[in-house]
């Protein structure tokens, strides 16, 4: 479970401390005692930020945590706000508030009237066993201090807290202590990630370990285009349980099969279907042989039949609902709607294998020798063939058969049976297979107004770029069109889309379009836009003193071939030069070639992806500087003198 302060803390964040009172003139935290280092760049600085976290056994442990941190600007109010959010494995002992003026001396107390009690709602969750402590004090002037204190009773673990010292952007540290302690006779683990050396500090004393992590004067950092995660270049540690016992169950976490066994024992006797339901699946396949073809029939079947409904309840959120339950309500989580489909594949007698993933932000699996629970987020299911594996995304009513695109593709994942857990990467689609394919045909008009027609396939992972247009009404979709397109005055008169699902999908868009202000005249020169449909339009913001590497997370191809019909009684005056660029980023290549009346304007951009030190950044931005400017060129035709 995490517990967060907004923006700042993701992580579970509780050190004992005594209540806090202070008298009426005594002044704490005056904002001139904080460093010019670390004012710099920082909306906020967190002064203060300690941290225990002391296991009673492998299943108790109690949590206390004080913090304190100066807002410099309207910009770091989020930091002034704080959420427990807590279950029936959880107990909130205490919550104490106070607020300071710039000079340090005490402003607001935390009134118990202003501390809510909400349900707990997010990414989609519905049905949550999670409620949510909430409250904030702003006072009037800038800067202004908050001081918290909390205590936190935890009767079922199955992941120990993080410790990042600065886990934000804009935010410096001042002082950040994160001290553990648990008894001899258990087994924890750690790793230490990007720590100073000197910073641990370990001692023993009646029974019990202590280790303590302490870092002070962390300046705050700015945000960098393309930059990875921001936790993955921060100090962190990382704790997690070797036993532990979590909602009336216990396991072990020292290894990921280790782990497996848990998960596949709270799933096991609850991927059975009713009689009746089988009888259908039964009766629907027939003598159909090829596994695909059964596989692609039943993937349909359960898309048209159920829906995600994000579930949170019972074991924290780790064992999926009954099929009989899903097969009933129609509805069900990530967890829930994979063992459904495993279900449906049973029945007809095909094996499949339950997986635990990381989704979207979650990269997944970073640590093979390490495993904790914030290594996944996602369950999805994974078809084994003798010569290949059909993975399947069961929560999206509209997604491909086999596709999974870039919500999962190339996590590494666990694979879950009777074994353990299994590591295995989920397939990645490369450059050659996530292609934007346009063709267009423009006839220019000599009062330099133009009709056009277009052809666009989008493939692979270009393939999302478009997919939500296909549920969208013809009125969303013309205005998605008109938004995409950066053509000056654009009329479409008509437009349609075709899908072709497969496990790299397809969509192909048709438009008919005009425009009477998108070629510039001025005199007896026609001025007319090359790119018109694909134009680079954004160069990765320049960073002075970089201090991080950056990322290009996807490898993608644009092609274009737009033939455009010259008007009668002009001819070409200026026509761009070939342009062709090759680095480690990407490559660019644009020519024209001219036949007749016509000229032909072919581009290619192909984007690669990887990670590069921070030292060649501006050569990713000169690279993208180029392509824009090279999308802007203009063919310049020039009126026939008699």
């Amino acid at each position: 479970m995490n517990y967060l302060l907004s923006g700042f803390l993701s992580l579970s964040i509780f050190v004992s401390l005594p209540a806090i009172s202070k008298e009426k003139n005594q002044k704490m935290y005056p904002v001139s005692s904080i460093s010019p280092a670390l004012l710099k760049d920082a909306f906020a600085v967190c002064r203060c930020y300690e941290h225990e976290f002391e296991l009673i056994d492998y299943g108790k442990a109690v949590e206390k945590v004080h913090i304190v941190i100066t807002i410099l600007e309207e910009n770091g109010n989020e930091y002034s706000e704080l959420y427990l959010p807590y279950d029936k494995s959880t107990c909130i002992k205490s919550i104490s508030g106070q607020s300071y003026n710039a000079a340090g001396l005490p402003d607001d107390k935390l009134k118990n009237s202003a501390i809510n009690d909400l349900n707990y709602n997010s990414a989609g969750i519905i049905f949550d066993d999670i409620r949510l402590k909430q409250a904030q004090i702003i006072p009037v002037n800038y800067p202004y201090t908050i001081e918290y204190q909390y205590e936190i009773e935890h009767d079922g673990l199955i992941n120990y807290p993080e410790w990042r010292p600065i886990e934000d952007y804009r935010i410096s540290i001042e002082h950040s202590l994160y001290r553990i302690i648990w008894p001899e006779n258990m087994k924890i683990r750690y790793r230490e990630l990007n720590i100073p050396e000197g910073t641990r500090k370990e001692k023993q004393e009646e029974g019990k370990y202590i280790f303590e992590w302490n870092i002070d004067s962390i300046p705050a950092v700015r945000e960098e285009a393309m930059s990875p995660r921001l936790y993955t270049l921060m100090p962190r540690v990382i704790l997690g349980p070797t036993n532990f016992t979590y909602g009336g169950s216990s396991g072990n976490m020292s290894s990921w099969k280790e782990f497996g066994i848990w998960i596949d024992g709270l799933n096991k006797g609850l991927d059975q279907l009713p009689d009746t339901r089988k009888a259908e699946i039964k009766n629907m396949i027939g003598e159909v042989k090829d596994t695909v073809l059964v596989v692609q029939s039943l993937y349909k079947y359960m898309q048209k039949r159920t829906r995600y409904v994000g579930i949170q309840l019972g074991l924290g959120g780790f064992q999926p609902f009954p099929s009989e339950t899903v097969d009933l309500l129609g509805y069900g989580d990530c967890k829930a709607l994979s063992n459904y489909m495993k279900a449906l594949l049973n029945a007809v007698g095909i094996p499949s294998v339950y997986v635990i993933a990381g989704a979207g932000s979650n990269p997944g699996v970073t640590m093979d020798d390490f495993p904790t629970i914030s290594q996944s987020n996602h369950a999805i299911l994974c078809v084994l063939m003798q010569n290949d594996s059909i993975w399947l995304e069961c929560t999206d009513q509209t997604n491909p058969c086999g596709y999974m695109g870039t919500f999962t593709g190339g996590h590494k994942v666990v694979t879950i049976n009777s074994d353990g857990g299994k590591l295995v990467y989920v397939p990645k689609l490369p450059v050659s297979k996530n292609i934007q394919k346009r063709t267009a045909n423009i006839k220019i008009s000599p009062d330099g107004s133009m009709q056009g027609t277009s052809k666009t396939i989008y493939t692979g992972y270009e393939y999302e770029n478009i997919s939500g247009e296909l549920t969208k009404s013809p009125k969303e979709q013309e205005k998605d069109i008109l938004g995409r397109l950066s053509i000056a005055g654009l009329v479409v008169s008509k437009f349609g889309y075709t899908e072709k699902q497969g496990e790299i999908p397809e969509v192909e868009e048709r438009l008919d379009f005009a425009s009477s202000m998108s070629v510039s005249k001025t005199g007896i020169r026609l001025f007319v836009p090359l790119n018109m449909l694909s134009q680079q339009v954004q160069v990765p913001t320049k960073t002075e003193d970089r201090k991080f590497p950056f990322i290009q997370r996807f490898a993608s191809v644009e092609k274009d071939s737009t033939c455009f019909y010259l008007p009668e009684g002009y001819q070409t005056e200026t026509i761009p030069k070939e342009k062709l660029v090759k680095t480690e980023f990407g490559e660019y290549h644009v020519q024209l070639v001219s036949q007749d009346n016509k000229m032909i304007y072919q581009r290619e951009l192909k984007i690669l992806e990887g990670t590069w030190p921070k030292e060649k950044y501006q050569s990713l931005v000169d690279f993208y500087a180029l392509v824009v400017s090279f999308d802007k060129s203009k063919l310049v035709l020039k009126q026939k003198q008699p």
